[in-house]
C-alpha cells in the first residue's frame, strides 16, 4: 500500500499570526540579550529562520509505502525489525495520523499523515509485522502545540 504525503505540514498563516510571532520572537530575543543568554538568542533566531524558510517553500510530495519488508518514506527504508510499535490518532478533520515508534532511542517517533487512506486497511497490513499500541489515543503534547501554533 502506498500514497504520497507532504514533506512537512502545510499551514495557512494569516497576517495576525505573523504579527504575533514577530512580537513574541522579538520579546524573546530582547529577553535573551538583556539576560546575556546569547545561546538562547541564537536558538530563537534559528527557529525564526526555520519557520521563515518553511513558510516560503512549498513542501514536496514524497512517497510513503508499506511493504512486506518494512516501510518506505521517500528514499528511506525502515525494516519492521527496527519499528517497536505503531498507533493511530484519528480525529478527522484535524488529525489523521499513523505514528511509528522505533526501538532505537536515537530515532524519533514519526507521524505520517493518512490523508484519505483507510486506517483499518493500514492496520490490517501493519499488525502482521509490528505491535499496535492501543493505549496511545491522544496526540502528543509537542504535536498538539505545533499544530495549534502552526509551526
Amino acid at each position: 500500500m502506498s500514497w504520497e504525503i507532504d514533506e512537512f505540514p502545510r499551514y495557512e498563516r494569516g497576517p495576525f499570526w505573523y504579527m504575533f510571532m514577530l512580537l513574541f520572537g522579538g520579546g524573546l530575543l530582547i529577553y535573551a540579550i538583556v539576560t546575556a543568554n546569547f545561546l538562547f538568542a541564537l536558538i530563537v533566531l534559528m527557529l525564526a529562520l526555520v519557520i521563515y524558510l518553511s513558510s516560503v517553500r512549498e513542501p514536496s510530495r514524497i512517497e510513503f509505502a508499506i511493504t512486506d519488508l518494512g516501510v518506505k518514506i521517500g528514499r528511506t527504508f525502515l525494516p519492521y525489525k527496527d519499528i517497536r510499535r505503531f498507533w493511530f490518532i484519528y480525529e478527522p478533520p484535524e488529525v489523521k495520523n499513523l505514528h511509528l515508534d522505533f526501538k532505537s532511542p536515537f530515532r524519533p517517533r514519526i507521524a505520517i499523515d493518512l490523508e484519505d487512506q483507510n486506517p483499518n486497511e493500514i492496520r490490517g497490513i501493519l499488525a502482521h509485522f509490528v505491535f499496535e499500541d492501543f493505549e496511545e489515543d491522544e496526540e502528543h503534547f509537542s504535536d498538539y502545540i505545533g499544530r495549534i501554533l502552526k509551526i
